[in-house]
């Protein structure tokens, strides 16, 4: 596994057998994780070399946009 950066966010990024993902570092992890106050929070995600790596899917809107909090 390589981490590569998005060229738009410069965010660490993986892709897994076609599925995509976005690493934060801890200080910088989404509102929506692992949170009991949200309607819809983040529960699944993986580490690997001192990122937390999130599924794109977590962050597309109902039209296709990737919204990163």
């Amino acid at each position: 596994m390589y981490i590569k950066r998005s060229p738009t966010t410069n965010r660490a990024r993986l892709t897994i057998k076609g599925e995509k993902y976005f690493g934060f570092k801890i200080a910088k992890m989404p509102n929506r994780f692992a949170s009991i106050i949200h309607s819809q929070p983040i529960t699944d995600w993986f580490n690997h070399k001192g990122y937390t790596f999130i599924k794109e899917t977590n962050f597309t809107d109902l039209f296709g946009n990737i919204t990163i909090e």
